[in-house]
């Protein structure tokens, strides 16, 4: 029992089961971070920090989004007709906002068949004219079974990626995409060729099938070619723009690193839903290109507005446009993760995964952290405020590398593993110690008050109960002509009687944050000061003793009107250095105080009859008490085995605690 039993054999049990259970929590914990289930948490988790560190004000404001939404499909059915529209209404957008300068124009858009000759030149004359608009592109899982003409076919459209492959050279890894295992949706060849250039317009969503990265190159028979969003960052840079070169972890473009995971993916740093970026409704360009067939109320972009701009046409009407889940929605359009990855392109950000090696290590520490918890901590409210801590403590650490750092560290496997391996110490704890415990309350549950046992239970490390000297105050009680009220009572009511008696001084000792030593027949042995540092024992014991006494007249007032027998009682309190804790050996083990002062309190108990008083105390309880006691001395006695008299008191109040009369 006691710090020395606590840190028994039981508790080194304990100990190396905790950490062995931690190491197992570790080792269960990563073996299910490969699951599904756990990554479907872990980026949910990902997707709660990117809404809440998502900074609008730190969104590209050159990038602006003519959007094709269900608002232009109503203001343009009358004059376009039915979806989809002829050529000639993206000639004529692509004329107009060629005509301010943008930095590039951007169709996330199809232009595969033929309409018309006549639609078609027109149409890839003005891009030529324009010099920077890039036109996307589709992969297409497939099983590629085709005929001969079919195939030529095929060939022809892969041979229109051959000059996207001439471009700055590659060595890190990209998706991969050949004729064999791929469909290839590419614009009409003159299209194409008009175009500053080509880009893939594809994603990858997670398990989960939410857009989070974004492919960056695609390796194809001969070289890679970029994505939709790496090309626009290249023409923004320029035609001949050669700064681009990818590693196997990072891209690097001009003097920005900026990273990827092992398939060359770009893991987006998101800044707002998909309104983060301007976005201007097709039939507002409409209207700005034919102003005259408008109301003069509209909202016009002249095409001074699209200086130095990157137009990224794309498409959020239903039934038309390409949705996702992504972070901040269900159904996003497309465009967005266009517009983002495009943003982090020019600025040279993104998201940095976490090194490999990370996850393991995390989980590791945060098993142990679990386990150490309670390890150092007995208290059940000091663990679970130590377990919210280290939670806290790495949840907040999580969340400020993601959000200032841009670095996605595991949270659901190394918070997992702490929560599993606390409740598995928790239980080891139980089975263990915690059955030392249990025994411990047991003994402590008959001497000491519930709150006295909590705190002893909480302070284990502090608290000896195995046996030590302590200055403590002792109080004796005992019922006077105990033995003649025994000669003339019922047996049956005497027990009453006494029972009642003893179970209302007991309360009133507990009240007073007293230990209950044991009962002496009709006598009370208890004691103050081993479980309360910082208090006055003596004055809790002189406070309990004027109680004590209220209670009884109380009581007696009570069995008179019944016609019950009634008892005056005596009582000697004294303090000093005492030794207290468990005496004996063997089945026979008793909790309790042994010492000189112990025999000083008995004898000032028994003086009650002969200075006819009910309450005595020693010099060195007066001495305790201060001028708050209200005494009358008695002179000196002599104790049995001493040579030197001892001044005694009776006590007859506390200032502030009037005794009844």
């Amino acid at each position: 029992m006691a710090a020395s039993g606590y840190r028994s054999q039981t508790q080194k049990t304990f100990q190396r089961a905790a950490l062995a259970a931690a190491l197992v929590c570790a080792l269960v914990v990563l073996a299910l971070s490969r699951t599904r289930t756990m990554d479907w948490l872990e980026s949910g988790a990902y997707d709660t920090r990117v809404r809440w560190s998502a900074d609008p004000a730190r969104a590209d404001k050159s990038i602006v989004i003519i959007d094709i939404d269900n608002a232009s499909f109503n203001e343009l059915k009358e004059k376009l007709g039915r979806w989809p529209w002829t050529r000639r209404v993206w000639t004529e957008l692509a004329r107009y906002t060629a005509r301010g300068k943008p930095k590039v124009i951007v169709f996330d858009a199809m232009f595969s068949g033929k309409e018309s000759p006549e639609v078609d030149d027109e149409f890839a004359r003005v891009m030529s004219e324009a010099g920077n608009v890039v036109l996307a592109y589709t992969f297409s899982p497939a099983e590629m079974d085709l005929t001969e003409e079919a195939a030529a076919a095929s060939a022809a459209k892969w041979k229109l990626l051959e000059r996207e492959t001439g471009r700055a050279p590659s060595a890190g890894p990209a998706e991969p995409a050949s004729p064999s295992n791929s469909a290839l949706n590419v614009p009409l060849d003159e299209l194409a060729q008009a175009a500053a250039g080509l880009g893939s317009s594809n994603s990858t969503p997670d398990l989960d099938g939410t857009i989070r990265r974004v492919p960056l190159e695609f390796a194809i028979p001969g070289g890679k070619v970029r994505s939709l969003a790496a090309r626009t960052a290249d023409g923004v840079a320029g035609e001949k723009y050669d700064g681009y070169r990818s590693e196997s972890r990072a891209v690097l473009r001009d003097d920005h690193r900026i990273p990827v995971d092992a398939s060359g993916r770009m893991l987006l740093l998101w800044h707002g839903d998909a309104f983060v970026y301007r976005r201007i409704p097709l039939w507002q360009m409409i209207a700005s290109i034919y102003p005259r067939q408008w109301d003069e109320k509209v909202e016009r972009f002249p095409p001074e507005f699209f200086r130095d701009k990157i137009v990224l046409l794309g498409a959020s009407a239903t039934g038309i446009y390409d949705a996702h889940p992504m972070p901040f929605a269900e159904a996003a359009p497309g465009f967005l993760a266009h517009a983002t990855a495009i943003d982090n392109l020019l600025h040279g950000e993104a998201m940095r995964p976490a090194p490999r090696w990370f996850l393991p290590l995390a989980v590791l520490l945060m098993s142990l952290a679990g386990a150490a918890i309670l390890l150092r901590i007995h208290s059940t409210l000091g663990g679970a405020a130590a377990l919210a801590t280290v939670l806290a403590g790495y949840a907040g650490g999580n969340y400020l590398a993601f959000a200032r750092a841009h670095l996605w560290l595991p949270l659901v496997a190394p918070v997992g593993a702490l929560a599993l391996s606390y409740v598995s110490a928790a239980a080891i704890r139980y089975a263990t110690t915690g059955r030392e415990l249990r025994r411990t309350r047991g003994t402590l549950d008959r001497y000491v008050s519930p709150a006295l046992v909590d705190y002893v239970l909480e302070n284990l490390e502090t608290v000896e109960l195995g046996g030590q000297k302590k200055e403590l105050t002792i109080l004796f009680s005992d019922v006077r002509n105990f033995t003649t009220l025994t000669e003339s009572a019922d047996p049956t009511e005497l027990i009453a009687l006494l029972n009642e008696y003893l179970a209302a001084m007991t309360e009133i000792i507990f009240k007073y944050d007293g230990i209950v030593d044991k009962f002496i027949g009709d006598g009370i042995l208890a004691y103050w000061g081993a479980f309360t540092p910082g208090k006055n024992h003596a004055l809790l014991a002189a406070q309990a003793s004027l109680e004590m006494l209220e209670r009884l007249a109380a009581l007696n007032r009570r069995w008179e009107g019944e016609g019950r027998k009634t008892i005056a009682i005596g009582i000697g309190l004294n303090t000093g250095e005492v030794i207290f804790g468990n005496v004996g050996s063997g089945k026979k083990i008793e909790f309790t105080v042994i010492g000189d002062p112990v025999n000083l309190a008995s004898r000032l108990e028994g003086l009650n009859k002969e200075f006819k008083t009910s309450i005595i105390i020693s010099d060195f309880t007066r001495e305790q008490l201060g001028e708050t006691a209200r005494v009358r001395s008695l002179g000196g006695v002599k104790v049995k085995g001493k040579t030197i008299e001892t001044m005694v008191f009776e006590l007859q109040g506390l200032d502030g605690f009037p005794r009844s009369s």
